[in-house]
């Protein structure tokens, strides 16, 4: 959803609004001014009613900017990358440029923004309790009321298990926790979400011939086509990679990839294998063929030259704790998602405690074109040679100590 208007930052997070929200600002204003707050709050002057259906209105869309608020902090928290936030003619999308990196994340991040809806909802009510307990004005306290019960249903609502609803969503997360399979998880809840999209359709579309609410039973056959239409979106995309699912980070990684010794130094690894080969990461292997870290270029180019000469490697590289790891067998779609959180973008595979591979993000998508090209996997290289000197690592990874002068 493109933004139309900037507004301004929340915490680093770009807030904007499209045109489509305008007319929809406007008659949830006359909505209000014209029926519901006369109704509740009979005997004020025309005036206030539509002074009041303006804010409240306005206040409307400021919780909805608090719904998806909560879902970009906590998103941004995961790793997740937010572009930003637009609010439009449906409510309001947090635009995050990567996925959540595992089911875990994806549940917090989806659950925060009904949690919040349901939190604004008994907040609201319970103003409205006290306020007209003290005797305020009763134009004030429907206004509250009604900002806090359209909260609580906006909530019940979103939790719906039709996607790209967050109760889709949350559907989504728990079958992607049950099957580690994100791929599979996507369409089933894309499925479901179509099929609820027809259910509000067919629901919206009753309201707006026999319920007498004309205006609500047409808005909800609006919302079920755009959730039939966002759904299939997500089924489509899925169904483009029809591999992708099926795919292991055995089909894709990068064998036997160059490793050095946790004994050299910076400037060693630079002169010895940086400058000699195309590779640009090497896992750190100890004598005992484990794992203790991961050398970047980018890591060692943070220390000046002249330290280069007396900085272990070790210094220059990422702890195992930051490092994505995972097996060959492991699926190469949920991997390739927890690589889009790692400083490093680089994931290490490892069988029996030994490095066996190296995987990136550009690894991925070669092997995921390549099967959606031929229906298979390809045949992926190894890292190839380097000069290497006396010693190996044990396990048969060669730690490939630096050739002495």
């Amino acid at each position: 959803m493109n933004e139309s208007f900037h507004l301004g930052q929340i915490r680093g997070i770009r807030i904007g609004i499209n045109w489509s929200l305008l007319p929809v600002f406007l008659l949830i204003t006359w909505s209000l001014a014209s029926t519901l707050l006369p109704a509740a709050a009979p005997g004020y002057v025309t005036s206030a009613y539509w002074m009041f259906g303006a804010v409240t209105a306005a206040a409307f869309y400021a919780s909805l900017l608090a719904h998806e608020l909560a879902h970009a902090l906590v998103a941004r928290r995961h790793g997740v990358n937010v572009k930003g936030i637009v609010l439009w003619v449906f409510g309001g999308v947090a635009q995050l440029e990567n996925d959540s990196p595992n089911p875990r994340a994806e549940l917090e991040l989806t659950a925060a923004g009904p949690a919040t809806s349901l939190a604004l909802a008994g907040a609201g009510l319970g103003l409205a309790w006290l306020l007209g307990s003290a005797g305020a004005s009763q134009l004030l306290v429907s206004s509250v009321a009604w900002l806090g019960g359209i909260n609580g249903l906006l909530a019940l609502f979103n939790l719906l298990p039709a996607f790209p609803l967050d109760g889709g969503r949350i559907l989504r997360a728990l079958l992607w926790w049950r099957w580690r399979d994100r791929a599979r998880a996507t369409a089933v809840a894309a499925k479901v979400g179509k099929a609820g999209g027809f259910v509000l359709i067919g629901v919206g579309v009753l309201g707006f011939l026999f319920g007498g609410g004309a205006l609500g039973g047409l808005w909800l056959a609006l919302i079920g086509w755009f959730i039939i239409v966002a759904a299939r979106q997500q089924h489509e995309r899925i169904g483009s990679q029809p591999r992708a699912g099926e795919l292991r980070v055995a089909d894709a990684m990068t064998r036997e990839p160059v490793t050095v010794s946790p004994a050299v130094t910076v400037a060693e690894v630079i002169e010895h294998y940086i400058a000699r080969t195309r590779f640009s990461a090497f896992p750190v292997v100890d004598a005992g063929g484990r794992l203790v870290g991961l050398a970047t270029v980018q890591r060692m180019a943070q220390y000046p030259r002249d330290q280069w000469q007396t900085t272990p490697i070790t210094a220059a590289s990422a702890a195992t704790f930051e490092i994505v790891q995972c097996r060959p067998q492991d699926q190469l779609a949920e991997v390739t998602v927890r690589l889009q959180s790692s400083r490093d973008r680089r994931a290490i595979v490892l069988e029996n405690g030994r490095v066996v591979g190296i995987l990136t993000p550009s690894d991925a998508r070669r092997a995921i074109s390549h099967a959606q090209l031929f229906g298979k996997p390809w045949s992926t290289p190894d890292r190839g040679s380097v000069p290497s000197g006396p010693g190996e690592a044990a396990g048969g990874i060669p730690a490939r100590p630096v050739p002495q002068p």
